[in-house]
C-alpha cells in the first residue's frame, strides 16, 4: 500500500504544488512580477535552509556565543555567505549551462565520468548518517516533550517510530513537496519567534560588542586551534557540504529550468537563506547573554534546554524541545527525498539504467531506497544499545566529507567558469570565479582541519 502510494505521486506531485500562473499551452510557470508573486514562489531554498537546520548547527552557534561572546559572530554571516555562494553557483550550472543539462551531476560527468557513480555511491553512506543524526534529535525532543515516556531505553525508539510513520505518510502524499515547503515555513517562524521571546526575557542586548563581532575581531586562542583555523575551516566546510548538491533537485519540484529562472532563484535562495542566518543569530545572542561567563560548557541538546531555562525559566526546556523537533523534522524528510534524488541520478547517469528512466523517481526502486535507506534504517540509531551517534558522525561524515569535499569544489569552479560549459552571456565573471576560487582554497584548509581531527579521534580511541 506504502509503495502503490508513492508511485501515484509521480504524475501528481508537480500539480499539487501551488506554482505561479502557467502560460497558455506551456507546462512552465511563469515568472512572478509582483512583490506578492515572488513571496507566493519562495520554497526551495528555504526547504533547503531548514534542511542544513539541526542540533549540529544549533549547538555549534551556542558554543561560539559561550564561549567567546559575539567575538566570533562574523565567522557566521561568512559561512553562510560562502554557502550561498556556493549553492547559487550549482543552481547557475542547471540554470545556465549551454548543453540544456537540467542536473548538476550531469555537468560533473562532463569533468569527469566517473564523477555520477563517485557521488551516487558516497551520498548513500553519507545520507543514512546525516539522516541517523536528524533522526535522533528528532527523537530526544519527542521523548522530553512526552515527559520521559518509556525511559531512555525504549522512549527514543518510541519518538524516532512517530517521526518514521509521519515521514512516510508526508512523502507518500500527492503533494508531498508542498508539505515539505509549509512544515519548512512553519518551523523557521516558530524557532524565531521562540528565541526572540528568550532574548527578550533576558532583557538585555550588548550591542556595542555585537557590532564588535561584526568587525573581523578574532578572540584568544582557546584549544589546540586558534579561533581564526576553526572559523575558517567551518566556512571552508560549509561550502563544501554536499547538502549544497540538494537544491537543484528543489528546484525540479518548482519546474525552473532555463536562465529565465535565474533571478527567481536567487532571491529564493536569499529569502531562504535569510531565516537560517536570523535563527543562528538568536541561538548565538542568547548564549553570549546566559552562559557567557558562567563556566558552563555545551555539547548537547541538554545543555541547549539548561540554556533556555536560564533565559526564559521553566517554559524554557520545553520550547527549546519544540523548536530542536521543527528544526530537526523540517530536515529530515526534505533530506530523504533529495538524497534519494541525488544518488539516483547520479546511478542513472552512470549505468545504461538511466536510459529506460526520464527522471530519478520514475525508476521502480527510487521509492524502496528512498523509504528503506533513507528513513527506516536511520531508526537503527534509535535502538538501545545503539552505537554512539557521535561516534558515527565522527569517522562516518568525516571521511566522507573528506572525499565530497575536493570534488564539490573542483566541479562547480571549473563548470561556472568555463566558455566550455556555460552559455557566454552566463559564464562567470572574475569576481566571481575569484571567490569560488577563494572558497575552494578555504575548503582545503577545512579539508586539512577534517584529517587532522580525524586522526587525532584515532589516536584518543586506541
Amino acid at each position: 500500500m506504502l509503495e502503490a502510494a508513492f508511485m501515484s505521486q509521480r504524475s501528481v506531485t508537480a500539480q499539487a504544488i501551488p506554482p505561479a500562473p502557467q502560460a497558455e499551452g506551456s507546462s512552465e510557470p511563469l515568472l512572478p512580477r509582483t512583490a506578492g508573486e515572488y513571496i507566493r514562489c519562495i520554497g526551495p531554498g528555504l526547504v533547503l535552509a531548514m534542511a542544513f537546520l539541526g542540533t549540529g548547527d544549533l549547538v555549534s552557534s551556542t558554543v561560539s556565543g559561550a564561549n567567546y561572546g559575539y567575538a566570533l559572530m562574523w565567522t557566521l554571516v561568512v559561512a553562510l555567505f560562502a554557502r550561498y555562494c556556493m549553492i547559487s553557483a550549482i543552481a547557475k550550472y542547471k540554470l545556465e549551462n549551454r548543453f540544456g543539462d537540467t542536473s548538476v551531476l550531469q555537468g560533473f560527468q562532463r569533468v569527469w565520468r566517473g564523477f555520477p557513480m563517485f557521488f551516487g555511491v558516497a551520498i548513500f553512506f553519507y545520507a543514512i548518517i546525516i539522516q541517523m543524526s536528524f533522526l535522533r534529535a528528532c527523537a530526544v525532543a519527542l521523548y522530553h516533550l512526552g515527559g520521559g515516556i518509556g525511559t531512555t531505553t525504549w522512549g527514543y525508539f518510541i519518538g524516532g517510530a512517530i517521526v518514521v510513520v509521519l515521514t512516510i505518510v508526508m512523502l507518500s502524499r500527492s503533494n508531498a513537496y508542498q508539505w515539505l515547503e509549509w512544515t519548512a515555513r512553519i518551523a523557521s517562524v516558530v524557532i524565531i519567534v521562540t528565541f526572540i521571546g528568550a532574548i527578550a526575557a533576558t532583557g538585555h542586548i550588548d550591542l556595542v560588542e555585537m557590532v564588535k563581532g561584526l568587525t573581523f575581531s578574532i578572540p584568544a586562542n582557546n584549544g589546540p586551534f586558534d579561533a581564526i583555523f576553526i572559523a575558517v575551516a567551518t566556512i571552508g566546510t560549509i561550502g563544501g557540504s554536499a547538502l549544497n548538491l540538494l537544491y537543484p533537485y528543489f528546484m525540479d519540484e518548482r519546474g525552473w529550468n532555463g536562465p529565465r529562472y535565474r533571478r527567481l532563484q536567487q532571491f529564493d535562495l536569499l529569502a531562504g537563506m535569510l531565516p537560517l542566518l536570523i535563527i543562528n543569530v538568536l541561538f548565538w545572542i542568547v548564549a553570549a547573554e546566559t552562559i557567557r561567563g558562567t563556566g558552563m560548557t555545551v555539547s548537547n541538546e541538554n545543555d541547549l534546554a539548561t540554556m533556555m531555562e536560564m533565559a526564559v525559566g521553566p517554559l524554557g526546556p520545553p520550547l527549546l524541545w519544540i523548536s530542536l523537533f521543527l528544526a530537526a523534522f523540517s530536515s529530515f524528510p526534505a533530506n530523504a527525498r533529495g538524497f534519494a534524488n541525488l544518488m539516483f541520478n547520479g546511478l542513472h547517469l552512470a549505468t545504461k539504467r538511466g536510459k529506460s528512466f526520464a527522471k530519478p523517481v520514475d525508476d521502480p526502486w527510487y521509492n524502496r531506497v528512498l523509504i528503506a535507506a533513507f528513513i527506516v534504517v536511520p531508526l537503527f540509531i534509535c535502538m538501545p544499545q545503539a552505537p554512539n551517534l557521535v561516534y558515527l558522525s565522527v569517522f562516518g561524515t568525516s571521511v566522507i566529507t573528506a572525499i565530497l569535499l575536493p570534488p564539490i569544489l573542483y566541479g562547480v569552479l571549473r563548470m561556472t567558469s568555463s566558455r566550455r560549459f556555460m552559455l557566454d552571456e552566463h559564464v562567470n565573471r572574475w569576481w566571481q570565479t575569484l571567490i569560488l576560487m577563494v572558497l575552494s582554497l578555504i575548503g582545503l584548509w577545512s579539508l586539512y582541519a577534517i584529517v587532522d581531527n580525524l586522526i587525532k579521534a584515532i589516536g584518543q580511541l586506541s
